[in-house]
């Protein structure tokens, strides 16, 4: 494939679709307020906290929320009754003992989480049937490639690019599949407490691993290889895309083009300063502003 694109919720966002962390927010609030306030009641969340929602996913404060939500000792006489008819169960089943510890705090925060997923998925399909007016770009449509780190339908609705050469590399909102979103901290458990530990193993769930989710799709090095154009679109380059683009930079021909969009002055900085950490790409990279093409020049 001669071009590459790679493309992120800046894209969807030009093109029209209200798919910012801030519109999931003000959904949430609107359509869940329960869940939008336990949101509030577990993270230490502030005015730019949905700003960066994956991130801040991760940054729960673990001591704080145990020490919060661990609900009182029951009697001693309770915990030997629940011992004792635990045991009889395991007794009547033929069900080895077990020393598995049942947090309350894991339990609370899984199914604050779950119901989360069931509503953001639900949130993004909202989203792609909403779009009346949509923006276009100029995409090489031919000898082209996308991975679409977005869930929507844009690129195979709007621009008529065949499914086969669109990788959803976080799922696909139509076809039902699980939305992957989430942070990228992976957080150890604790050594002196089993509450902890449970509750950092569910927040890990929600660890994003890009290693992961790309060696699922095995095609892609042969897919790159022969890329002379790297084209991403609508990317902040925040922490949990840095994994990514650091990958995609080292498996394709050290030849390539790259052409990098920004919005802000903010995001132009901010992607500015990642290209110099990270790549050495001198005279082989060009920043661009997404603009909208006339009607005649539309898909």
């Amino acid at each position: 494939m001669k071009h590459l694109y790679i493309i992120g919720n800046g894209f969807d966002i030009h093109t029209g679709l209200a798919t910012r962390y801030v519109d999931f927010q003000l959904w949430l609030e609107n359509n869940y307020p329960f869940i939008y306030e336990n949101m509030q009641a577990v993270y230490d969340i502030d005015a730019e906290w949905w700003n960066d929602f994956e991130v801040q996913l991760g940054n729960l404060d673990i001591n704080k929320f145990v020490s919060k939500f661990t609900p009182p000792a029951k009697p001693i006489d309770e915990i030997i009754a629940e011992a004792k008819r635990k045991r009889k169960f395991e007794e009547r089943y033929n069900i080895p003992p077990s020393l598995h510890f049942d947090s309350y705090c894991a339990k609370r925060l899984k199914g604050l989480l779950d119901v989360l997923q069931f509503c953001f998925e639900k949130w993004v399909d909202n989203c792609q049937r909403l779009i009346t007016d949509p923006k276009y770009i100029h995409i090489e449509k031919e000898d082209s490639f996308f991975i679409n780190f977005n869930y929507t339908d844009v690129l195979e609705m709007l621009y008529k690019i065949p499914e086969e050469r669109v990788l959803h590399i976080h799922g696909r909102s139509s076809k039902h599949e699980r939305l992957i979103y989430g942070h990228n901290k992976f957080l150890l458990g604790s050594s002196t407490s089993d509450d902890k530990e449970q509750v950092s193993f569910e927040l890990n769930k929600y660890h994003k691993n890009p290693y992961e989710l790309i060696f699922k799709h095995q095609e892609l090095q042969k897919i790159l290889k022969d890329v002379e154009y790297v084209h991403i679109y609508g990317f902040s380059f925040s922490a949990v895309d840095e994994d990514y683009m650091d990958w995609f930079f080292n498996n394709v021909p050290a030849t390539s083009q790259w052409e990098v969009s920004w919005f802000s002055n903010e995001d132009k900085n901010r992607i500015d300063k990642f290209i110099l950490d990270h790549w050495s790409l001198k005279d082989r990279l060009k920043t661009i502003k997404l603009e909208e093409i006339s009607q005649t020049g539309k898909p």
